[in-house]
């Protein structure tokens, strides 16, 4: 399998405090690749490295085999094919859904009828079509995350992370959005699924990393990750919801 991304000996600190430590792991082409782990150990630090919100002090991050990202800008790591949502969304609340998601399209194509092409191909894809009038700020919870998704959809990402997506959600509408996460692999981008459902981890994921305290616990396909003793003394007292 093709490495999509590759992070090599990734260490950040904040204030003496070891973010991230000497972490290692590679997300390959096509894969739904779960990122799990404790509260606090480094999730998030983590995507905001690969998606630039943050730069590492050391280690290299390598995507798509041949660039190394460092001072890349958000904004030009995604229009390299990386793209992110977050737990909490934050849609531009005074338009409606289809000008939210055409506001992004517009600065990803050289037209404005392609921006409405994809445009309106994404809500179609994303079950929105039906909401494409309603002011964004009006939307129920799971459908302002498929918002959110819809908005880097449309910029076409190789890479997806998806962050926390299933926070705040109902049993059904995680079945839903699960669905929908299905439909974006089979569109052949692949996904770094960071969630703390674990009965979805599994259901959903080809592998699963495990971090905790910063650096790398294990690794592997689920049903082995979480047999690993280790892991199951990391989620001991944690908020992870177990199959």
């Amino acid at each position: 399998m093709k490495k999509l991304l590759q992070i090599q000996d990734l260490d950040k600190s904040f204030a003496g405090v070891h973010a991230i430590d000497r972490l290692s792991f590679n997300i390959f082409e096509g894969e739904i690749l779960a990122l799990i782990g404790p509260n606090g150990c480094g999730k998030s630090t983590c995507v905001n490295l690969i998606s630039g919100v943050y730069i590492q002090d050391s280690g290299k991050i390598i995507f798509d085999n041949q660039c190394e990202l460092y001072k890349q800008t958000i904004q030009e790591r995604a229009k390299m094919g990386l793209g992110r949502t977050f737990q909490s969304p934050k849609p531009f609340t005074n338009l409606t859904v289809r000008d939210s998601v055409l506001t992004i399209a517009l600065l990803y194509n050289k037209t404005w009828k392609e921006a409405e092409r994809k445009t309106d191909e994404m809500l179609e894809f994303l079950d929105l079509a039906s909401s494409a009038s309603v002011p964004s700020g009006k939307l129920p919870i799971e459908k302002r995350k498929w918002l959110d998704m819809a908005r880097v959809m449309v910029t076409e990402p190789k890479l997806l992370m998806l962050d926390e997506c299933l926070a705040g959600l109902t049993p059904s509408e995680m079945d839903n959005s699960l669905s929908i996460v299905k439909r974006i692999n089979e569109r052949g981008i692949t996904i770094l699924f960071i969630e703390h459902v674990i009965s979805a981890v599994m259901q959903l994921c080809d592998r699963i990393v495990v971090m905790n305290e910063g650096h790398l616990l294990t690794e592997g396909e689920p049903k082995n990750v979480m047999a690993n003793p280790d892991v199951i003394r990391a989620y001991l007292g944690g908020d992870y919801e177990h199959a």
